[in-house]
């Protein structure tokens, strides 16, 4: 039954226009190729599932969750303009936020316009400071 079933799925993702192409299509698609299909889904599978593979991808995940992290933190450092609405929905207005380039104070305020390139610190009149960073476990202030 379920060779049945996918043999009409597959016949079904190329979209027939009229009933014969559906028809030929599923002719096309026999148990034994279906079965051919299968087992080379199930090798692909089996190759990325392989000690080698996982093995490096364990190796390289730290490495690429630091370069996200790393990614995230400049685009911050960039800055973003944002339009402001006001009471009655009107976009005219905008906001600008920034993280300063040490990551401790985020650097915000209105802006009459949309900004043609970036925007100095000076001219943004509210500041905050970031939260603390997430430490280590156990890792006292100032170590992490």
């Amino acid at each position: 039954m379920q060779v049945v079933k996918e043999q009409i799925m597959r016949a079904l993702t190329t979209k027939p226009s009229s009933l014969d192409q559906f028809k030929s299509k599923l002719q096309n698609l026999s148990y034994t190729e279906i079965l051919k299909i299968r087992q080379s889904e199930r090798m692909n599978q089996e190759d990325f599932q392989s000690r080698p593979i996982l093995e490096l991808k364990e190796k390289i995940q730290p490495e690429i969750l630091e370069l996200i992290k790393q990614q995230r933190l400049n685009r911050l450092v960039e800055g973003t303009c944002f339009r402001k609405l006001n009471s009655r929905r009107r976009q005219d207005k905008f906001w600008y936020c920034r993280l300063s380039p040490n990551h401790k104070v985020l650097h915000y305020g209105d802006l009459e316009e949309s900004p043609q390139g970036e925007v100095p610190h000076d001219s943004l009149q509210d500041k905050r400071k970031a939260p603390p960073r997430p430490r280590p476990h156990g890792c006292p202030r100032g170590l992490s």
